[in-house]
């Protein structure tokens, strides 16, 4: 797969499985990807929320994709964008964000780009790897 058939598996299987760490120990959770284009890999989240804080304090993170038998995972730092416009998009698509938003102020909304993201493939329905062989990764 290349950059572009990677990023239109993100777009038509948005379910990112997040992995973040705290310290020493790590945390995974099912995000929604928001947008996932030439322009980069964008999430949103709740501020309160211990996924936001996570990052701030560790950018690290490693993303994974799965459906039909293939995976995708993603690495790369989580760089926060605090584009008001862009906040204001994403409210619109998930108003879930409103109240929050409104009981709090737009800092309320936290929205990431995955910076110098690149993905490794791993085609389950075809003969497997051998064991020990390099990964190849994909810059996004």
């Amino acid at each position: 797969m290349d950059k572009k058939e990677i990023l239109a598996f993100i777009t038509k299987n948005p379910i990112a499985y997040m992995a973040t760490a705290e310290g020493n120990t790590p945390h995974v959770r099912a995000l929604g990807t928001f947008r996932s284009d030439e322009n980069g890999i964008i999430f949103s989240m709740q501020s309160p929320k211990d996924v936001y804080k996570q990052l701030i304090k560790n950018p690290a993170a490693e993303l994974c994709y799965y459906a039909d038998g293939i995976q995708i995972r993603v690495a790369g730092q989580m760089e926060e964008i605090k584009d008001l416009a862009l906040k204001k998009e994403v409210v619109e698509k998930r108003p879930f964000y409103k109240p929050g938003v409104d009981e709090n102020g737009w800092d309320y909304v936290g929205v990431f780009k995955v910076k110098n993201a690149r993905a490794t493939i791993l085609d389950m329905k075809g003969p497997p790897s051998p064991v020990g062989e390099p990964k190849v990764w994909v810059d996004l």
